[in-house]
């Protein structure tokens, strides 16, 4: 992770997260010569889309979408231009074979849930027809089911958590094409009042931190800000956007100013207990932006724990938080994950396997 600052009299900053050495960082035992897993360089291969493409190249609406009254307009691309000049140069001179598109296969895993406290990571085999192999890290907890079901998975949770992420499937356009074109690509989405009736609020303290992932549907942030965190009975810190570079650290396309149509970013909501201190979350409004280079993998979020850890509020005595993703597609140590497809990019076949060898004294 870096924090990158463009002005020294400013206190304002970005974070940029390096996805894929973040999760090799977080599998690595450090145990000497056991074995532990890395993503795919593969995974990580973007090319910058071209910014001035030929009329006849690019996608026609049939229908103008109206644009919203009062929404701000793109971010300052002079202040985005600023932290990319300040990233190392990307050179990669090895050529990348692309992958076979295994996250695109079934995923028929049953109901079931799993732990793993062995010190090393753990391979699960899934007994489908394709003989999947899944990795289990270590300290890690998983529930393979699904979100709406969480009331009844109470009982087998923590009273509350410091961190939780929720990554919901929000309805939209690209999802709706998968599931015409071949119903198991994609995964079941949630109206905004299904969201607002989870029972997150029973899984928070006051010192609790909740980071949403949320798309660039206005619609989808106002029922998030105005409906969805009051029902969680939380209030509102933070929302910055996590903006997507290709691999010689450039945006992945265009800034666009009307806000209905495609961006290189996502959002992201930092929200509290409603009955937290008032103060609480102060430094994390010093975070302009997140920038990384995304997976190829469609919702492969970045990991958050490495950069919100600082902003975690233990308790007494606590040395390590206790952090629970929901909608959760792969795992992390620390982490309980729960979701339909929470080992779906745990997949055997997206990692390379390395030893450690043990260092001489």
């Amino acid at each position: 992770m870096l924090t990158l600052h463009t002005k020294t009299e400013n206190d304002r900053f970005a974070v940029y997260l390096d996805h894929r050495r973040l999760i090799n960082e977080a599998y690595s035992t450090g145990d000497g010569a056991k074995s532990t897993y890395q993503l795919k360089a593969e995974l990580f291969q973007f090319q910058a889309k071209r910014a001035n493409q030929p009329i006849s190249e690019q996608k026609k609406s049939k229908k103008r979408k109206r644009i919203p009254d009062n929404i701000p307009g793109a971010s300052d691309s002079q202040t985005i231009d600023g932290y990319l000049d300040l990233l190392p140069t990307r050179v990669d001179s090895e050529s990348i074979t692309p992958l076979s598109r295994c996250w695109e296969a079934p995923y028929i895993l049953p109901q079931l849930h799993g732990a793993n406290q062995s010190g090393q990571v753990q391979r699960f085999p899934s007994g489908d027809e394709a003989n999947t192999i899944y990795l289990i890290p270590d300290r890690a907890r998983f529930y393979n089911h699904n979100v709406d079901h969480l009331p009844a998975l109470l009982p087998q949770l923590l009273p509350s958590y410091d961190l939780i992420v929720v990554d919901p499937p929000w309805r939209n356009k690209y999802i709706r094409r998968l599931k015409r074109f071949k119903q198991e690509l994609g995964y079941s989405m949630l109206d905004n009042d299904q969201l607002a009736l989870l029972p997150l609020s029973k899984l928070t303290n006051t010192r609790t931190l909740v980071a949403i992932w949320c798309t660039n549907s206005i619609q989808h942030q106002t029922a998030l800000e105005t409906q969805i965190l009051p029902s969680w009975n939380l209030r509102l810190l933070h929302k910055l956007r996590w903006y997507k570079l290709s691999t010689d650290h450039k945006l992945i396309g265009p800034l666009q100013s009307d806000p209905t149509q495609k961006q290189p970013y996502e959002m992201l909501y930092l929200a509290c207990h409603a009955d937290g201190h008032e103060n609480y979350g102060t430094d994390i409004t010093k975070t302009e932006m997140i920038l990384s280079i995304p997976s190829i993998v469609h919702s492969h979020k970045p990991p958050l724990l490495p950069w919100l850890r600082q902003h975690i509020k233990l308790d007494l005595n606590q040395a390590e938080p206790n952090c629970l993703e929901l909608f959760a597609r792969y795992l992390q140590p620390q982490f309980t994950s729960i979701g339909l497809e929470v080992l779906k990019l745990m997949d055997e076949r997206l990692y390379e396997a390395r030893t450690e060898l043990s260092k001489s004294p």
